[in-house]
């Protein structure tokens, strides 16, 4: 469903009082103007035409009804309703023999479990749908099933299956060279990006670029610029970034749309602070703020925050500026969080009142069993008592001979338990928290990513097909550029969660990515010293304490101390690790941060406990802060 801006004659043309198949689809064609900007009056056009539908005993309209309604729902997060109805479109189908309208709807079955996210359900639906276009050489189906099956792959990891399947797409939309052509070869971008094939995937955008110059498609243009961008950050080429900032720049107004241009000037604030040329960098991320502050874009102003925070924080320019634009990310963020928190609680109420209807259902089918079963019950109940009285007596009478040796042994045990429990308790908590952070983080950017990928690139492929107008177009675009923001935002949390370079290179390689990472964006000036670490294999428990508790002590440095260096140093010598924190800050008080600790510091202190570490702080105001932190090597 897509606006085309024909409102107004397909309006005229519903005058008329005909009522045939033809009336069904034009009130469908109305129903689709709206289906974006208003669900409630989409969705009367649509049930009109389904009402019409069945009077005609007209198949096809009746299975476009359930098709459309279905997406409504989908919109609302309403997917059990969406299922419903494609599973009656699915009965009807082979009732009525009709196997194309059959393949339809397993299609958008796969999509809504792909949604929900049901990533097996929608894969076997996908395949059902995939030999039905093949017998109908509907080689425009086809190639959109291999294309959603590349998006599922994707998600589950599977990049080198979700490469196949996206090249059997583009070998068929290849010669059409249209808009499903484009968003083909913009999946397989990211799929070659994914499997570190750089140079393929920088390829591929280039084709982009081309065939959206010659679709005259200037937002996929905009956005294979922006994947340049991600790209140069990632590989730290700071000249490609600036050049590709700059033909984003030149480009945006073409698009007309604020966010758009707001989203321009950071990245080309990106590029300049990259290339050392500050006051620049700091001038245009002012003008992408102002310009978003009006809009309210919520997931760019976090960005855009941050960015102007990372430049008051150059040179020491403006802290306390710097702090403040840090909360307002912070707060922006927890927002985000919040309506995420609200979204996931429905969809769980949801899901729990769906399962006590069975529950219930099942209750009153058992309930004739149970009363016949209730009579045997309470006659073998009788005798069961009587014999546990008897039992009893006897374990009483013994019972009181061995009161006291039991009670002692009672005791014993309860102080070994609680200790084991605590143990237990401690380290499932530790283990929880670091497996959880990488399955989010994982789930985030792999499996949120992936749709909002393949949502954005649906909605581009339906607007290749019809005309908008200007209202409508600033509205599409609104929505697209909310989806790469929502994107970028998935990438940069998950990378905080749980780094790829802990998983992959090992904690040596992690820190020291970790501390270089840091020291290019802040002031101030970190040492890295390592004494030992690659002589050791650590358990992973070790690897993560090491790393979140260097992580949060530096945060806290950048955050607070307002120092000029700071040293960080891990050495590992006769089975114990210590590590050293040092900066010439401010200080502060450790009595009154000890009144109110953080979540971060508690943690920290939580895991070192865990591992029977101790921690030393030595501070005082103005006269910087040390931490002094010994945990030894022991099986845990």
């Amino acid at each position: 469903m897509a606006q085309t801006g024909e409102l107004a004659p397909l309006l005229e043309k519903l005058k008329s009082p005909k009522q045939d198949t033809n009336r069904v689809k034009l009130l469908n064609k109305i129903g689709d103007e709206y289906a974006y900007n208003d669900i409630k009056t989409a969705r009367k056009y649509y049930l009109e035409g389904y009402e019409l539908s069945k009077k005609l005993s007209f198949l096809r309209g009746i299975v476009r009804y359930f098709s459309s309604e279905g997406e409504l729902l989908n919109l609302e997060g309403k997917y059990d309703q969406t299922l419903l109805l494609l599973r009656e479109g699915v009965r009807l189908s082979i009732e009525k023999k009709d196997k194309m309208r059959e393949g339809i709807m397993y299609e958008n079955m796969g999509n809504t479990f792909a949604l929900m996210p049901k990533l097996d359900s929608a894969t076997t639906y996908y395949f059902k749908a995939l030999p039905i276009f093949e017998s109908f050489r509907d080689s425009i189906k086809t190639a959109n099933v291999y294309n959603d099956l590349s998006s599922v792959f994707t998600q589950t990891d599977k990049q080198e299956t979700a490469l196949k399947y996206i090249n059997q797409a583009i070998s068929i939309s290849r010669k059409f060279e249209d808009g499903f052509y484009l968003s083909h070869l913009i999946n397989k971008e990211g799929i070659l990006w994914k499997l570190k094939r750089r140079k393929e995937a920088e390829t591929v955008n280039n084709q982009i670029i081309a065939l959206a110059n010659k679709l005259n498609d200037t937002i996929a243009m905009a956005d294979a610029l922006q994947n340049f961008c991600d790209h140069d950050v990632e590989t730290q080429h700071s000249e490609n970034l600036l050049k590709h900032a700059t033909e984003l720049a030149k480009l945006s107004p073409q698009l007309q749309s604020a966010e758009r241009t707001s989203l321009a000037d950071y990245w080309l604030s990106v590029a300049y602070y990259y290339n050392h040329n500050y006051a620049t960098a700091l001038n245009y991320i002012k003008k992408a703020v102002e310009k978003d502050e009006k809009l309210k874009n919520i997931n760019h102003l976090q960005l855009y925050y941050i960015q102007y925070a990372k430049l008051l924080l150059v040179n020491n320019q403006d802290p306390i500026l710097a702090e403040k634009y840090n909360n307002l990310a912070d707060s922006l963020r927890n927002i985000s969080l919040n309506n995420a928190i609200m979204k996931n609680t429905k969809e769980l109420e949801t899901k729990y009142e769906t399962e006590k209807k069975e529950v219930a259902l099942k209750q009153l089918s058992d309930e004739n069993q149970y009363r016949k079963r209730l009579i045997s019950l309470l006659i073998f109940s009788v005798f069961v008592l009587v014999g546990a009285l008897i039992f009893f007596g006897l374990w009483i009478h013994n019972r009181n001979r061995i009161r006291k040796q039991e009670q002692i042994l009672h005791e014993q045990k309860l102080r070994q338990l609680e200790n084991e429990k605590r143990l237990l308790a401690s380290r499932a908590v530790l283990q929880g928290q670091d497996e959880e952070r990488s399955r989010l983080a994982k789930d985030l950017h792999d499996g949120l990513g992936g749709i909002l990928s393949s949502v954005k690139y649906s909605f581009l492929t339906m607007k290749q097909s019809f005309i908008l107008q200007e209202e409508h177009a600033l509205a599409f675009e609104k929505s697209m550029n909310l989806l790469d923001s929502s994107l970028a935002e998935l990438r940069r949390v998950s990378h905080n969660m749980m780094p790829e370079s802990l998983v992959k290179l090992g904690i040596q390689d992690a820190l020291r990515d970790y501390i270089h990472t840091i020291s290019e964006n802040i002031s101030i000036k970190f040492t890295y010293q390592s004494f030992g670490l690659d002589t050791v294999l650590l358990e992973n428990i070790y690897k993560t304490t090491i790393f979140r508790v260097i992580q949060e002590l530096t945060t806290n440095v950048i955050r607070h101390s307002k120092a000029t260096e700071a040293m960080v140093q891990v050495m590992i010598e006769n089975n114990q690790i210590n590590i050293t924190i040092e900066d010439n800050g401010i200080g502060f008080d450790p009595k009154e941060v000890n009144k109110s600790k953080s979540m971060g510091i508690l943690n920290l202190y939580h895991r070192i406990e865990y591992l029977k570490g101790k921690v030393d702080l030595q501070t005082k105001t103005n006269e910087g802060c040390s931490y002094y932190i010994e945990i030894p090597i022991q099986n845990i």
